[in-house]
């Protein structure tokens, strides 16, 4: 018996885990490489640091049906049989350390539309059953795959002209702003990292609230969902949109419109927020849209300009640019804490 650490994340409304020292890298959907002659769930290749990674979709594995991949799936990248190989989930939640104890052996407990063969144990967390995958028979025909990756190699040139293979098969509604953010991402993962350089970059969720680019200190970032049905607060301030059951947590909803001087549309509150915890306080931030996860140095982080308005900008750290448009760095801990936006949540 022993505490081991294993990642949660979900696909669809379900709950999967796996044990987190098999999993090199997490990062958002970015473009990937069409194969032909790859196995049906291997949705394509991806240059990762210089390094070719095959990267499936986990309802493709499962023989689940296929809808459309999304700019919000994101890829966990894990070591088996000596292969680097890529898994586009939905969301990717958090790592828990638990006991072994909470294991079941009995399969029966487990998902009855996977198969089997697939599910190494099911945990058993807070009266919640999370099926924990086994890696390794995820994972098949690992020469096919290691095969693919050697071809790519000395083949790129001729596959990295073929992208839009991925939008027609797998992101049939992606617009063009939405093809830019995965063609942008597929880039940064391309290149090599400096280990020594990444220790001072800074991590930004980028999002969209009322209609403008903002970002989000990822480190503050628990996770990004969807908003399932709202609670109303009587007698609550405005900006205060209401509590949603969060897989069992009551999670406030914040809207942080009004302290930007900006309006969002009626429709746009009840659609996707991010989760942040800030001190001791988790709070859901609704936004129109999670657009990606960005590395920023120091240096590319500028001081906000004197001409914008003044009420919005005490609560920016800063702008930079992306994606030719300026991004405003929310200092979302002081916007929380001060004045009307003083808000009693649920610790």
């Amino acid at each position: 018996m022993g505490i081991k650490s294993y990642l949660i994340f979900s696909l669809h409304n379900s709950r999967y885990a796996i044990a987190a020292e098999s999993v090199s890298e997490i990062f958002l959907l970015p473009e990937l490489t069409p194969v032909a002659e790859a196995p049906s769930d291997i949705v394509g290749l991806l240059n990762l640091h210089s390094v070719y990674v095959p990267v499936m979709h986990l309802d493709l594995r499962f023989g689940h049906k296929f809808d459309r991949c999304q700019v919000t799936d994101s890829v966990i990248v894990v070591e088996s049989q000596g292969l680097q190989v890529g898994i586009i989930v939905h969301r990717v939640e958090t790592v828990n350390e638990i006991d072994d104890r909470y294991l079941q052996t009995d399969l029966s407990y487990g998902r009855r539309n996977i198969h089997q063969a697939f599910v190494q144990s099911v945990i058993n967390l807070d009266d919640e059953m999370i099926t924990l995958l086994n890696i390794d028979n995820l994972v098949r025909h690992p020469e096919a795959l290691e095969g693919l990756v050697s071809a790519e190699a000395e083949a790129n040139s001729e596959r990295q002209l073929l992208p839009g293979n991925f939008y027609q098969q797998y992101f049939t509604n992606a617009s063009s702003s939405i093809k830019a953010i995965l063609h942008q991402r597929a880039i940064n993962l391309k290149e090599v990292v400096d280990k020594t350089a990444a220790t001072k970059l800074i991590s930004l969720a980028v999002v969209s609230i009322g209609g403008r680019y903002f970002a989000l200190d990822l480190g503050i970032v628990r996770e990004f969902t969807n908003v399932g049905r709202i609670t109303t607060i009587p007698c609550c301030p405005e900006h205060i949109v209401g509590n949603m059951n969060l897989r069992g947590e009551i999670l406030t909803l914040v809207n942080i419109c009004q302290s930007l001087n900006l309006t969002m549309a009626q429709s746009n509150l009840t659609t996707k927020a991010v989760v942040v915890e800030v001190d001791e306080i988790t709070a859901g931030i609704v936004v129109d849209e999670v657009f990606d996860v960005v590395d920023f140095s120091p240096q590319e982080l500028k001081p906000v300009p004197a001409a914008m308005d003044s009420d919005a900008s005490s609560y920016l750290k800063g702008v930079a640019d992306y994606q030719n448009q300026t991004l405003n760095v929310i200092d979302l801990p002081k916007l929380l804490a001060t004045g009307a936006m003083t808000v009693e949540l649920t610790a």
